[in-house]
């Protein structure tokens, strides 16, 4: 029961929204994207850190092409939109793209996915999680932008509370597993398998993503 319920909590820590206020959209627009460029979340750079390699040169042909051009009169709240990302870390490493070459540079490539249908959704509705949905307010179609999320925005930092012990006779048939595994725990959540003894098997239920800032280049490919 105990573990059932922090596995909850931490599920609903990522998913929970700020309230806004009482203010209008567009003023609410207006001081999400002043507090975004205040806080050096937005970075317009050509993307330092960039591994050379494949994978590296296909980010950086894509941002070397794109359209950079800042204009006022792009997505406001309540738009239906479509966009093209590329998940990223600091170091280069490729996460998750919805861009075909992209996806195939950086060994994310997945056969039965269709990469023309782009990620759609409604600005500022709460279908995103906050950085990315402020992120795309006033960008036009064909803008790219690069947003930044720190660890503590989005994945949060690594808790050690997270990493658990279970007696073999709780974890059951352990012939076949390893350490470094990754399993799926009460409400499919996955874990680490870090250790495995004679008596006990050690879970980290941290976010392989935990601790590490995340990093979305988005582009804007129409607006309804």
């Amino acid at each position: 029961m105990k573990k059932s319920l922090l596995l909850s909590l931490v599920l609903l820590s990522w998913i929970l929204l700020t309230a806004c206020g009482n203010k209008s959209d567009d003023e609410k627009a207006v001081d999400i994207d002043k507090n975004l460029q205040s806080e050096n979340l937005v970075d317009d750079q050509e993307s330092e850190n960039i591994a050379v390699n494949d994978c590296g040169k296909a980010i950086q042909k894509y941002l070397n092409g794109a359209d950079k051009e800042w204009k006022w009169d792009g997505i406001k709240a309540g738009d239906n939109i479509v966009v093209d990302y590329i998940w990223r870390l600091e170091d280069g490493t490729v996460f998750d793209t919805s861009i075909q070459s992209i996806a195939e540079a950086c060994g994310t490539y997945s056969e039965g996915r269709d990469y023309m249908e782009g990620l759609s959704f409604q600005a500022w509705a709460g279908q995103m999680i906050k950085w990315f949905d402020d992120g795309v307010l006033w960008m036009k179609v064909w803008q790219t932008k690069t947003v930044k999320f720190w660890a503590e925005d989005g994945y949060g930092e690594y808790d050690e509370s997270l990493v658990m012990s279970v007696s073999i006779s709780e974890v059951g048939d352990v012939t076949q597993l390893k350490e470094w595994d990754t399993v799926y725990l009460g409400m499919g959540y996955p874990a680490k398998v870090l250790k495995i003894t004679d008596k006990e098997v050690t879970f980290d239920m941290n976010h392989e993503l935990a601790w590490k800032d995340l990093i979305f280049d988005i582009t804007v490919k129409s607006i309804n």
